[in-house]
């Protein structure tokens, strides 16, 4: 089942904050926001009621942010200008960071992840300025995103280390990293923090460009679609998110879907069919976690939204799946092609299996009629044994041994079923691989 990783905010941490937590998988802090004291007492608090809950913080990287301390109110075809470490120079929205290398111009960039657009009207001088395509209210520390531009990894690892270092005290246990565009940083970090768990979060074409790389030095793989659609354009997110998807599934490594899942919820009190049928999606995709960010750090109605996507997800969970459950007759008759040895008292097993032409069956029974029969057949061999009603294992090693050229006449391993529980009308139900020399004479 498809989990839940919710994200603590001023909202959420109140006098419900248990059954926040309950129903919360995973949690995560998001420590561009907040003081450094506020995000150390919030850990403190979790831990204290679940102590074997894990943590995610999410650190600021290399993205800037805009460093507004109030609110800015910005109208349509207003000249805007960003810059870094220019206080000195009026009308210029400071920002966290350097701007990143930009190859090709673009014809826009945005803020908010893209919920913001401007027009791009020119980089001098380490300035950046555009025209906003509409109006707008810009809060504090918003992020900026410039497309396909690219960022400096060794100011990216100094950023990451300084701030690890600094919380390095605190007991979390998942790191959220950032615009992560090589596996190199990645590398360097997880040697030197080996106890945590680091989740990339790829969000600009240099992170895409390298994903196979990231997702096999990552533990977990974040694609926030939020910086992902502004980085590298809204038409190819779909393409792009499919294709990290798909890398992440075949290395094996846990998939968290990022960004704007169910914001339907922020204000109402049942989700638009657009945000159930993006879920349902990500659910067929069977990705690991659905985050919520703004959902449930600064919405109201956090609690609204974490109980509606709980017991969502418990129903999908719970709908009778579409393929059949296999049983072990039906595995056993895709092994015609190698040795097969099975432990069956009554031989009922082999009922539902006689009508398989077997390289090399070998079965041990008690039913004397069915070895008889069996001597018929052939690549049958049969040995009646009287089953013990203690050590089963020892029974069964011993049995092997005494036909061991038997068995192993073709190959150098065989396929053991056996009864691992047995009970009243207890059927086969454990397959194992045995090999030759786990048998010595």
């Amino acid at each position: 089942m498809t989990k839940i990783l919710t994200t603590i905010g001023p909202v959420s941490e109140g006098r419900y904050f248990k059954s926040f937590l309950e129903k919360s998988d995973l949690v995560r802090l998001n420590f561009s926001h907040n003081t450094l004291d506020w995000h150390k007492k919030k850990i403190q608090k979790v831990k204290n009621i679940f102590p074997k809950k894990l943590i995610l913080v999410d650190i600021p990287g290399v993205k800037p942010r805009t460093l507004n301390f109030q609110t800015i109110r910005i109208k349509k075809g207003q000249k805007v200008n960003f810059g870094f470490k220019n206080k000195k120079i009026k009308g210029i929205i400071n920002l966290s960071n350097p701007l990143p290398e930009i190859k090709t111009l673009p014809k826009y960039f945005s803020l908010s992840d893209g919920t913001f657009e401007f027009k791009f009207l020119g980089l001098k001088n380490n300035i950046l300025s555009g025209i906003s395509k509409q109006d707008f209210t810009l809060f504090p520390k918003k992020g900026l995103n410039i497309p396909m531009s690219n960022y400096n990894d060794k100011l990216q690892e100094k950023l990451y280390n300084k701030f690890l270092n600094k919380i390095k005290h605190l007991k979390f246990d998942c790191i959220g990293l950032s615009f992560i565009q090589n596996y190199k940083v990645l590398r360097k970090l997880k040697k030197k923090f080996p106890s945590l768990l680091f989740i990339s979060k790829i969000e600009n074409l240099s992170g895409y460009t390298n994903r196979k790389e990231i997702i096999s030095y990552s533990d977990a793989v974040m694609i926030d679609r939020g910086d992902l659609a502004a980085e590298v354009g809204i038409t190819n997110l779909s393409e792009y998110s499919e294709k990290i998807i798909m890398d992440c599934k075949i290395q094996g490594k846990p998939i968290i879907i990022a960004t704007e899942n169910l914001n339907s919820l922020i204000n109402g009190k049942t989700p638009t069919k657009s945000d159930v049928v993006n879920i349902d999606y990500y659910l067929t995709k069977k990705v690991d976690y659905l985050m919520l960010s703004d959902e449930t750090a600064t919405s109201k109605n956090w609690s609204n939204t974490v109980n509606w996507l709980h017991n969502y997800l418990s129903k999908k969970s719970r709908l009778p799946s579409v393929s059949k459950t296999l049983s072990i007759e039906e595995i056993i008759k895709n092994l015609k092609n190698q040795t097969v040895v099975v432990f069956s008292k009554k031989g009922y097993l082999y009922n539902k299996i006689s009508n398989i032409e077997f390289k090399n069956f070998f079965l041990f029974t008690e039913n004397k009629r069915l070895k008889k029969c069996l001597t018929l057949k052939r690549n049958f061999n049969t040995e009646y044994v009287k089953y013990p009603k203690k050590s089963l294992d020892k029974f069964f090693y011993e049995n092997i041994k005494k036909n061991l050229d038997l068995i192993f006449r073709d190959d150098d391993y065989a396929y053991l079923v056996n009864v691992i529980f047995p009970r009243k009308n207890s059927r086969a139900n454990s397959i194992s691989i045995i090999q030759k020399k786990d048998f010595k004479k």
